[in-house]
């Protein structure tokens, strides 16, 4: 027997979502991500290291999931609505970090200039995997004129 939980109620598809909610957590999640980076990202993020560089993508792949599906959670967001939601989690820090990756060293000057490749591509991960968790996570409807592409 299956359970529905209170977000994937149908009556739930008809609240609307706090877009700007997500929006606002996107530029909170960017800002303390990147005052960490500014700040200890020579202890978190050393690209000489497979360790420290394999502990960064894995630590992304656990917790960046987890974390996006609690908010969704948190806020009730039926899964229906979860892929808009997620896209605006992610492209107000995407936003953000072109000018992060643009002035690297000014940015993150404790970080070496060697790093800046390897720090975009863990940036390009964690934003897809926000991304994916959205798109995996919601579900089209099934309702009229909601998520049907025909």
């Amino acid at each position: 027997m299956q359970t529905s939980t209170q977000s994937d109620r149908p009556e739930n598809l008809n609240q609307p979502v706090s877009y700007a909610f997500f929006l606002f957590a996107s530029f909170a999640v960017w800002l303390i991500a990147t005052l960490l980076m500014r700040f200890w990202g020579q202890n978190l993020f050393i690209v000489d290291s497979y360790v420290s560089m394999g502990g960064s993508f894995l630590f992304s792949l656990l917790c960046l999931p987890a974390f996006v599906y609690g908010l969704f959670r948190w806020q009730n967001v039926h899964p229906a609505q979860r892929r808009e939601a997620a896209i605006c989690l992610a492209i107000p820090g995407m936003l953000l970090d072109v000018v992060t990756t643009y002035f690297f060293d000014q940015v993150l000057p404790n970080i070496s200039v060697t790093a800046n490749g390897a720090f975009g591509a863990w940036l390009l991960w964690g934003y897809a995997l926000v991304l994916i968790t959205g798109w995996l996570t919601g579900q089209k409807s099934q309702l009229p004129g909601l998520g049907n592409d025909s």
